[in-house]
C-alpha cells in the first residue's frame, strides 16, 4: 500500500527563482541605481566646493582677526571711511570688505550706526563679490 501513495503524490515545486521573479529584481536594481548615481555624481563634486568654501571662511576670519589686532584708536580714526579698513591682503584669499563704524545711541535715541560717541565700534568682514555671503563676521568692539 505504501508504493500506491508515492505515485500519488504531487510534484514538487523547483526552490530556484521564477524567470518572474528574476526580471522583477533587474526592475527594481535599476529605479534604485539611478538615484544612487545621481547622489554619487554630486557627492564626487562636493570637495570642490567644500575646499572653496573652508578657504573663504580661513580668510574672513583671518582678516577679522587682524583687524581686532590693531589698537582701539586706529581702528575708531577708520570708522565710516570709505572703501574700508585697510590691512595686507593675504596670499590665496579672495577680494574682502572690512566694514567698521560707529555704533551707540543715535540723536534719536535708539541705538545704531553713526552715533557721536566713541565708546564702541561695529566691526563686519565679508567676501567682497558675493551676494547672500554665508561667510560674513560681525562683532562689537569697546574701548
Amino acid at each position: 500500500m505504501s508504493c500506491l501513495k508515492a505515485r500519488h503524490r504531487k510534484p514538487r515545486r523547483s526552490a530556484g527563482f521564477t524567470l518572474l521573479e528574476a526580471l522583477f529584481a533587474l526592475l527594481l536594481l535599476a529605479v534604485c541605481l539611478l538615484p544612487a548615481a545621481n547622489a554619487l555624481r554630486s557627492a564626487m563634486a562636493a570637495p570642490d566646493a567644500a575646499a572653496t568654501a573652508a578657504r573663504n571662511l580661513d580668510c574672513v576670519s583671518s582678516r577679522m582677526e587682524t583687524v581686532l589686532a590693531e589698537p582701539y584708536t586706529r581702528m575708531l580714526s577708520q570708522a565710516g571711511m570709505k572703501p574700508g579698513y585697510s590691512t595686507p591682503a593675504a596670499a590665496g584669499c579672495p577680494a574682502l570688505t572690512v566694514r567698521v563704524e560707529r555704533y551707540g545711541r543715535t540723536s534719536n535715541r535708539s541705538f545704531g550706526f553713526g552715533a557721536p560717541d566713541d565708546y564702541l565700534l561695529f566691526v563686519s568682514v565679508a567676501l567682497a563679490n558675493a551676494d547672500g555671503n554665508p561667510f560674513t563676521l560681525t562683532t562689537l568692539v569697546s574701548r
